[in-house]
């Protein structure tokens, strides 16, 4: 698979060409240079690697307006636990990259590895001003861009990656079985025999209430709040505030559909007239409830994603709001009835 920026890609570290040295695996941790991770043909480093499964999940992370592709790889034989379907766990020698282009520029490749089953290494690689090398980022702060646009560092990444059951986020039941995913879905990793236990149902759609703006909205805040962050396994936990979809809100226990209302997700639960639990965050904004129907001035879950400086969220990395996505929150919010 070829994509768009990589025209100018003449990647080094590749075994056969003088100028480009044969790889060598270290002992911990990533290789220097992104060519050597296995994202491409060795033969033939302006593609994707035959091996490797393009996606995309069906609700996406804001990143400051960059455009993202993602790659998945899994060892031949292996396939993805999915015991737990809200807990999937990966094959040791499992690899995922996500590329970020800014203003149709390569800036960016970040890679997680799970070396072992218990250890995961991660990082990103930063591309030359050509296009046509990227080697690992090792500043011990982001760097930011000219465009504004931050490049993390390692520590950053795991700041939100403690949010998925096994490090990687988006790759999961919920996300990859919604209409707009694309590429290794729900559907077709298991059609491939990649899911140990696959559910019947393998799409899935999130609930609409009558305000006809709910599942644009809480499908945003789960990708954006739910998935990093605001989980049983994240801040949720402490603050009660849960806004990340659980598999089982959409899957029976036997994997047939089990259709949930929206009032009962917990994303309405734990936000709709909710008071925050937090006290320094009351006292910034008196008055606000997580969701106060009718008026998103009012509701948390708006006033944070839509700043930036004190307060804001996603808390790092990001210095751009996200107008369209924030704009379906206050959709939502604004349409639903006061109490």
């Amino acid at each position: 698979m070829r994509t768009p920026w990589m025209f100018a890609l003449c990647l080094t570290a590749c075994a056969g060409s003088p100028d480009r040295p044969v790889c060598v695996e270290p002992a911990t941790g990533l290789p220097s240079d992104l060519a050597c991770t296995g994202l491409y043909n060795p033969d033939d480093p302006t593609q994707i690697a035959a091996d490797v499964m393009p996606y995309t999940p069906g609700v996406t992370l804001w990143s400051d307006g960059a455009e993202k592709h993602r790659y998945l790889y899994l060892p031949p034989g292996s396939m993805i636990d999915t015991s737990a379907q809200d807990a999937w766990k990966f094959p040791a020698g499992t690899k995922a990259w996500k590329e970020f282009v800014v203003d149709g520029k390569l800036v960016e490749t970040r890679l997680f590895s799970k070396r072992t089953d218990a250890t995961w290494d991660s990082g990103t690689y930063i591309w030359d001003a050509a296009g046509s090398a990227a080697t690992l980022n090792t500043a011990p702060k982001g760097i930011v861009l000219d465009s504004g646009y931050e490049i993390p560092a390692q520590k950053d990444c795991d700041k939100c990656h403690h949010g998925g059951s096994d490090r990687l986020l988006g790759v999961e039941a919920v996300a990859l079985a919604l209409p707009d995913a694309q590429g290794a879905t729900l559907t077709s990793l298991a059609q491939q025999g990649l899911l140990s236990q696959p559910p019947a149902t393998t799409t899935i759609t999130i609930p609409e209430d009558a305000t006809g703006k709910a599942a644009a909205a809480i499908g945003y805040v789960h990708a954006n709040c739910g998935m990093p962050c605001h989980s049983s396994r994240g801040l949720g936990d402490e603050t009660k505030l849960v806004l990340r979809l659980r598999a089982d809100e959409f899957w029976a226990a036997d994997g047939s559909s089990k259709p949930t209302p929206v009032t009962q997700l917990d994303t309405y639960v734990s936000t709709v007239n909710q008071p925050p639990t937090t006290a320094a965050v009351a006292q910034q904004f008196p008055g606000a409830f997580r969701v106060t129907p009718g008026d998103h001035t009012k509701s948390l879950i708006w006033l944070v994603a839509h700043l930036r400086g004190n307060y804001q969220m996603p808390p790092l990395v990001s210095h751009a709001i996200d107008e369209a996505g924030t704009g379906k929150v206050s959709a939502w919010i604004d349409a639903l009835p006061p109490p």
